[in-house]
This record gives structure tokens, C-alpha cells and sequence, in this order.
């Protein structure tokens, strides 16, 4: 079944007749914006008649000189894409390996430039000094002893009693 605008354009064109007409006169009346919209296509239609020969063109040589400019202008940038596209083989895949292969390198530039190379155990700058201990019985001397190829700082601790063995495992 036709779309009212299908049937429109054909009762605008005149091409409606009897009972289909009948029909949709009556669907018309439900539609009062139809009028306006009659009228306009009745205007155009009456202009399009007035108007439908096309202007003599004055300079056709000039005319024929530019349209056959911009179909040759055509056709060799269609030449330079059908050239380019038989250099790259299937189109996609060279481009889809050269776009990998970019990607590899830049990831393993960043790994080269964001993790340092070197020793795994470096001796850092910073470390730990212990100036002065105090330990709150008289008895007990503190001292430190720093190993510089380790890098380790240790405080031995004199006169201590002993230390139980349970409690280092709490």
C-alpha cells in the first residue's frame, strides 16, 4: 500500500483517478496543512514549465575546455591511487605489518629509556646512619657497624642478658 506522500505527489501530478481518488480526497480532509503545501507544488510545477529551457551558454568551447580538465584531473589521481595500491599489494596488510612493526620499536624504545640497565643490585645514595643510641640500662653499649660493600648498617647491642627464644618467633 502507498504512503500518503506517495499518494500526494501523485494527486499533485494528476495521476490519480476514481475510487483512489475518491479515497484519498476524503484522508485529505484529515490533513489541512495539505492545502498550503497543493499550492506550492502547483507554483513550482508552473514555474518549472515557464523555465525549463536551459540557458544557451554563450562560450561552449570554454565550457567543453574545463569539463574535460577536471575529467582528466580525475582520472589521474584514480592513476596514482590504482598505482599506489599495486606497490602496497593487498592494500591493508603492508600497512597493518608496517603499523606493528612501528609499535614494537616505540615500545621497545620505552623500555630502553624507562628502566635502566646495569646491575640489578645497585648501591643507592641513600642510606641509613645511626648517630647516636641510648639504651635505658647503664649495662647495654650500642654500637654500629656499616659495610660499605654491603651496604648494610647494623647496631651491635653489649650486655644484654639473652634473649628468649620464644619470644623472636611472637
Amino acid at each position: 500500500m502507498k504512503t500518503f506522500e506517495e499518494r500526494f505527489t501523485a494527486w499533485v501530478d494528476g495521476q490519480l483517478t476514481g475510487t483512489e481518488l475518491a479515497v484519498f480526497e476524503r484522508e485529505l480532509a484529515q490533513h489541512p496543512e495539505a492545502a498550503a503545501d497543493y499550492a506550492d507544488a502547483q507554483k513550482l510545477g508552473a514555474l518549472l514549465r515557464a523555465k525549463a529551457i536551459a540557458p544557451q551558454l554563450t562560450n561552449v568551447d570554454f565550457f567543453n575546455l574545463q569539463i574535460e580538465q577536471r575529467i582528466k584531473a580525475g582520472n589521474a589521481h584514480g592513476a596514482a591511487q590504482s598505482k599506489r595500491e599495486k606497490v602496497w599489494g593487498f592494500g591493508f596488510l603492508p600497512r597493518l605489518a608496517l603499523g606493528g612493526a612501528f609499535c614494537l620499536l616505540a615500545a621497545f624504545g620505552l623500555f630502553q629509556s624507562i628502566i635502566p640497565s646495569g646491575s640489578p643490585v645497585e648501591k643507592s645514595p641513600y642510606f641509613a646512619q645511626v648517630v647516636e643510641a641510648w639504651p635505658s640500662d647503664p649495662s647495654i653499649y650500642a654500637t654500629t657497624v656499616y659495610s660499605a660493600e654491603d651496604n648494610v648498617t647494623v647496631l651491635w647491642l653489649d650486655g644484654l642478658d639473652y634473649l628468649p627464644g620464644n619470644t623472636l618467633l611472637q
